[in-house]
């Protein structure tokens, strides 16, 4: 807390910008699905890097044709994404709603399996909006693809900006 009390004024400035960046993802959630998808591209490709030159580091054919292997796998995925933003944009958008639905699965799960608990009801609450979710996704797809992305970042950002607002404000 000391950290943030010193520098109060660059947090509740990087809070807001947080929160401004939020607000314009959800407003344009297409161009910032289109930038993470690139986003994920250069990740990708930036792993192939690092797994290439890990190549170089270790000794065992082993050990070098699995970083090879890896390095490759990750250069194509990377490329192919760079290459092909819609289809990345459909494979990850159809991604989430995988994990969303397992997710949910797994909250529901842990909700009725812990009723013993004062709380527990928010497992259950939790899991199914993530359900939820993952069929508006799996319902809407491939149009879903276009700004699903997007809008979770922007609600992402806004979150994360007022709690960030919110502690710093508390920070005396």
């Amino acid at each position: 807390m000391e950290t943030i009390r010193e520098n109060k004024p660059f947090f509740i400035f990087e809070s807001i910008l947080f929160i401004i960046m939020g607000i314009i993802a959800i407003a344009i959630p297409q161009i910032f699905t289109v930038g993470l998808t690139l986003l994920v591209g250069f990740l990708f490709i930036i792993g192939a890097v690092i797994q290439a030159a890990r190549c170089f580091q270790i000794s065992g054919a082993a050990d070098i044709g699995s970083s090879a292997v890896s390095a490759v796998i990750y250069a194509v995925i990377g490329i192919l994404i760079l290459l092909h933003p819609t289809v990345g944009i459909l494979s990850l958008t159809m991604l989430l709603a995988i994990i969303f639905f397992a997710q949910g699965l797994i909250q529901l799960y842990w909700g009725f399996t812990s009723q013993r608990l004062r709380r527990w009801g928010w497992w259950i609450f939790s899991g199914l909006i993530s359900i939820a979710l993952a069929l508006i996704i799996w319902c809407e797809w491939p149009y879903s693809a276009a700004w699903f992305i997007g809008l979770l970042v922007g609600v992402n950002l806004i979150f994360y900006g007022f709690s960030l607002l919110f502690i710093t404000l508390e920070a005396e």
